[in-house]
């Protein structure tokens, strides 16, 4: 991971949503004791650099540099004391950092990005007329897995307001609170049209989750790692992970571990009838090899010629529902945009529909459903 990741990391990535991180990444760039002590990541992304030292400096929240984390406390801006503080923290736990770097990767846990793919289950579940069972291929900690749990509230350019509040547990002595996943609508989605996709039961047989590494949300260490992987500055986003922790400790799903080209037709298999298996995958893809995508749609065309079936994909175009149909190559200049589509299997005939775009992280939803 050499200077220029780092560069590109502060300019692009980090300018404006972490003046912090981008203090630290161009300073890292500049720094080649620290570049050595970040060599443990490899060629991984740097932003598992920033969340393994968020992790060592949340057991050390007594440390200068815990000053500058809002996340810790603190309140400081980037200023002409961090680099030292920050070199001097990364030196003093030289071992632990490698340690982290060694073992760990990012499997960062949007739970808003429920809100994006909330009407994908309503959609399907209106015109297949029967209940989901939901698969998640790339779970982390699973909590996409809980779309009829999450309260929402869609924001329109108009003005208006979309509510579904969090649904009521079975137990009323149940204190657990899911969190109001927010998110704003562009395009020509209204509330009206998109009330029936959201407002209604969504009724789920099963669901489970399958991942090279499932993580626990009951675990603490799980916790804390997947909060370090939250920005300081994200205060929302880190109460919303938070509360649906909380709530997937509470209501555990069924995690699988292993390469989802091995164990996903066990997990089809598994949804009883008149159920019907809903797979669904959500910045996942991405991390796949280009045989391994091969392998992923050639496996879901199998399954799907021999029982009803639904993918829902929230992935750019060229890795999401561009593998199963002809779609224009994205403009490499233009803003990053997710498409939200799905891929419809009955009596062995299969259909493809684009549903929308989305932002990363559940920033936005363009709700504009058609027939591909």
């Amino acid at each position: 991971m050499g200077a220029d990741s780092f560069r590109r990391f502060a300019t692009m990535e980090a300018a404006v949503s972490s003046p912090l991180y981008a203090a630290l990444a161009e300073q890292i760039a500049g720094d080649e004791r620290l570049r050595d002590v970040f060599e443990a990541a490899g060629d991984r992304h740097v932003a598992l650099v920033f969340a393994v030292v968020h992790r060592v400096l949340a057991d050390h929240v007594d440390d200068p540099l815990a000053a500058y984390y809002a996340s810790l406390g603190g309140d400081r801006a980037p200023d002409a004391e961090l680099p030292k503080v920050f070199e001097a923290f990364v030196l003093g736990h030289r071992d632990r950092i490698q340690e982290l770097l060694a073992t760990r990767d990012t499997q960062s846990n949007e739970p808003l990005r429920a809100a994006q793919l909330r009407p994908a289950f309503g959609w399907a579940q209106a015109g297949l007329g029967r209940s989901l069972g939901l698969i998640e291929v790339g779970t982390s900690a699973g909590l996409l897995l809980y779309p009829d749990r999450y309260g929402y509230e869609y924001a329109f350019g108009d003005g208006s307001v979309l509510e579904q509040p969090p649904a009521a547990g079975s137990d009323p002595r149940d204190t657990v609170q899911a969190p109001v996943l927010r998110c704003p609508v562009r395009g020509s989605a209204t509330a009206k049209t998109l009330a029936p996709l959201v407002t209604k039961d969504l009724r789920i047989s099963s669901r489970v989750g399958l991942d090279l590494n499932p993580l626990n949300p009951a675990d603490a260490e799980t916790r804390a790692w997947l909060r370090a992987q939250v920005w300081p500055e994200e205060a929302d986003r880190r109460s919303r992970l938070d509360a649906a922790l909380v709530l997937a400790a509470r209501y555990p799903a069924r995690l699988r571990k292993g390469d989802a080209l091995d164990i996903l037709p066990t997990a089809v298999g598994m949804v009883s009838a008149p159920a019907v298996p809903c797979v669904f995958v959500s910045n996942a893809l991405a991390h796949f090899s280009d045989d391994a995508r091969a392998g992923f749609v050639e496996l879901i065309r199998g399954l799907g010629s021999r029982q009803d079936l639904v993918l829902i994909l929230k992935e750019p175009d060229s890795v999401g529902l561009g593998l199963f149909t002809r779609r224009p190559a994205a403009d490499p200049s233009a803003p990053r945009v997710e498409s939200l589509g799905a891929v419809l299997y009955q009596a062995g005939r299969e259909r493809c529909f684009v549903l929308g775009t989305a932002g990363p992280h559940g920033a936005w939803l363009d709700w504009a459903p058609a027939v591909l």
